[in-house]
């Protein structure tokens, strides 16, 4: 929106220089011819400023769904490996408690 306020005032400024060159019809025609190439590249400019913005914002929430996904594979892979380390531990208790009373 920046820019496009500012070739705004561009334009106008270009339009009101070549108001003060109107009676000089090379340097009005000059003037202009450069007014409206300076400003054509910059709605270019804008144009490719703003094509990259979107693909950068595309790309950024991709990444972002990505590593949330993957953030959340990693959080159940821990948990699952907790409880599978957690059963072995029951077991090996369970079965020391059962060495224990053989042996009393």
């Amino acid at each position: 929106e920046k820019m496009k306020s500012f070739l705004k005032v561009l334009g106008q400024f270009f339009d009101a220089e070549a108001a003060c060159y109107a009676k000089e019809d090379m340097a009005h025609a000059a003037a202009e011819g450069a007014g409206e190439s300076i400003i054509s590249l910059l709605e270019v400019v804008e144009s490719d400023f703003t094509k990259d913005l979107d693909e950068m914002t595309s790309t950024e929430e991709s990444a972002q769904a990505a590593f949330e996904a993957q953030t959340k594979e990693n959080e159940i892979e821990k948990a699952t490996k907790e409880s599978t380390e957690l059963d072995k531990s029951a077991a090996e208790t369970s079965s020391d408690r059962s060495g224990v009373q053989e042996e009393l």
